[in-house]
C-alpha cells in the first residue's frame, strides 16, 4: 500500500514502522510524516523512497536510527539529540509522537535548502522550547550558527502564566522578531510553520472547527491572524514552494482574503 502524500509502505490496515519517531503509525489516520528527511528512509528498487514496515517480534530493542547510506553523521547527530530531548512528547490532543513534527519540519526544510547546519537547526528548533535543553548546550554539540538559528525560532514561554493567558504576547513576540532574524532562520521558520498548518489541517478535516478547541487559543480568528502575519514577514522565501503550501494550507483553513 502507497500513500501519495508521504509514500511510505504499510500492512493491509495502514500500519508502518517508522524507527525516527521509535512508533507505528496509521497512514489511515493522518499520521504519516516519513520523507525524505527521515532517518529510516531505503531507496526503493523504483526510484521511491519507502519506510519498511517491521513488527518487533524477538522481544529486543530496535535500534532507533539504523544505518542508511548518504546520512551526513552531522544529521544522524542531530536527530539523536531531538529525538532523546522529546522523548515521550505527544502532539498536541493526540497520542502522536511529537517528533513526527519535527521529520515534517526537516521534510519541508530539504525543499528549501541542503545546508546542513541549517537542517540541522530544523531537527532542534524545538529543543530549547520545549526540553530542558538549553542554548549554550546547542553551542557545544553543533556550533553557533546552530544556536541562534534555533534562538530566533524560540519564545519566551512565560511558564510561571497560564499559557492561554500569554498567547497573544508570545505570538507578537514572534511577529516583531520575524522582521530582522537572518535568511537560514527564515528557512527553518517557513518549514516549521508549514509543518503546523499541514497538522493543522489534516486535524480540521476530521474534527472541523472543532479542533480549535485543543490549543491555547480557541479563537480561530486569532489564530488565523497569527498564520497571515507569520507568512507576511517571511516575503524572503515567499517564491519558493514550501511558501505556497503554506499560504495553500491558510487559505483553506481560514478561507481567502476578501471571500
Amino acid at each position: 500500500m502507497y500513500n501519495q502524500e508521504h509514500i511510505v509502505k504499510a500492512d493491509n490496515e495502514g500500519n508502518f514502522y517508522c524507527r525516527a519517531v521509535n512508533a507505528v503509525l496509521n497512514c489511515r489516520e493522518n499520521q504519516q510524516v516519513c520523507g525524505i528527511g527521515c532517518p529510516c528512509y531505503v531507496s526503493a528498487a523504483d526510484g521511491c523512497f519507502v519506510c519498511k514496515y517491521e513488527r518487533e517480534e524477538t522481544g529486543k530493542a530496535l535500534s532507533l536510527f539504523p544505518s542508511v547510506a548518504g546520512l551526513d553523521k552531522r544529521l544522524d547527530k542531530a536527530y539523536r539529540y531531538a529525538a532523546d530531548a522529546h522523548r515521550r512528547q505527544y502532539r498536541k490532543g493526540t497520542s502522536i509522537p511529537y517528533f513526527t513534527h519535527i521529520i515534517t519540519t526537516v521534510n519541508y526544510c530539504m525543499e528549501l535548502t541542503d545546508e546542513v547546519e541549517i537542517i540541522q537547526a530544523a531537527i532542534l528548533h524545538d529543543t530549547v522550547e520545549d526540553t530542558c535543553v538549553t542554548l549554550q548546550d546547542l553551542r557545544r554539540e553543533f556550533g553557533g550558527r546552530v544556536a541562534r538559528i534555533v534562538e530566533a525560532e524560540t519564545e519566551d514561554k512565560r511558564r510561571d502564566r497560564p499559557a492561554d493567558e500569554t498567547w497573544e504576547i508570545r505570538k507578537q513576540e514572534t511577529i516583531s522578531r520575524l522582521g530582522n532574524i537572518q535568511y537560514d532562520a527564515k528557512i527553518v521558520v517557513l518549514a516549521d510553520k508549514t509543518a503546523n498548518a499541514e497538522a493543522l489541517f489534516k486535524e480540521w478535516q476530521q474534527m472541523g472547527d472543532e479542533v480549535w478547541n485543543q490549543f491555547n487559543m480557541r479563537d480561530k480568528k486569532k489564530q488565523e491572524w497569527y498564520f497571515r502575519s507569520v507568512a507576511e514577514c517571511l516575503e524572503e522565501v515567499s517564491g519558493t514552494g514550501v511558501m505556497k503550501k503554506l499560504e495553500e494550507y491558510i487559505d483553506r483553513l481560514f478561507g481567502r482574503e476578501g471571500q
